[in-house]
């Protein structure tokens, strides 16, 4: 039989045979060479992000702190960094890099404890509960006089203030602690930038600040009224041993 222009219907028919068997042969081998894509990130990559993110546990909170000492703003920028490589990280992102950024840490919180004797809002939130505790209580009695030598008078021990008095003394230090802040503004504002591994450049800004706190008249309010009430409180603690 012919088809319809003139050529053998077999030989047609052999022809397309061939054709589809080409086909599969080729769609069979592109797929045998093929690789599978990878699933997801390798276990490498994956522990070294986990290490990433248990060390952003180890200063979680730090960059929400107010006080000026904390320096707040250098913790956001460590905190969006530790963020981006807990996501993101390679298995290559890891070792010296994280030993690298925990020195950073270490190096910012020595600045930082360097620097929490200037900061007098960080101050009046650590006495604050037990002078306000001692402003609302009796006043204590005279400490018994200090034993004496033979042949000497014993030595009387002075009263603790009274309760009015630690009372003005913790008003002073609210009210002007944040001034004595502000007459420290360009102390702390160097501090948010000194580069940490510059230790001149560092010891200089504690100088700095140290400088401006003793030409601020708050500051020396809020030191005078801070002496007064741990004097206080020092006062009522019972002795050990």
């Amino acid at each position: 039989m012919f088809s319809a222009r003139g050529r053998p219907l077999h030989l047609l028919l052999s022809l397309r045979i061939a054709v589809l068997a080409a086909l599969v042969v080729g769609l069979a081998g592109c797929g045998g060479s093929a690789k599978p894509e990878p699933s997801g990130p390798s276990a490498a990559t994956l522990e070294c992000r986990q290490q990433w993110r248990d060390l952003g546990k180890e200063v979680t909170g730090n960059e929400s702190l107010t006080q000026p000492s904390s320096l707040a703003s250098r913790w956001r920028n460590i905190s969006a960094t530790l963020d981006y490589y807990a996501v993101s990280a390679k298995s290559t992102d890891c070792g010296d890099q994280l030993a690298r950024q925990r020195g950073a840490f270490r190096a910012l919180e020595d600045l930082s404890a360097r620097l929490q004797p200037f900061d007098m809002e960080l101050q009046l939130g650590v006495v604050q509960g037990s002078a306000e505790t001692y402003a609302t209580s009796p006043r204590p009695p005279a400490p018994s006089p200090s034993p004496s030598k033979k042949g000497t008078k014993s030595t009387k021990e002075p009263r603790p203030p009274k309760p009015a008095t630690i009372a003005a003394a913790l008003r002073t230090l609210t009210e002007q602690a944040p001034t004595a802040t502000e007459d420290q503004r360009p102390g702390w504002q160097q501090a948010e930038v000194v580069e940490l591994s510059d230790t001149q450049a560092v010891a200089k800004t504690v100088k700095d600040l140290k400088f401006l706190s003793s030409e601020s008249a708050a500051f020396a309010a809020c030191s005078k009224a801070l002496k007064t009430i741990r004097a206080a409180v020092d006062s009522t603690q019972a002795p050990v041993g």
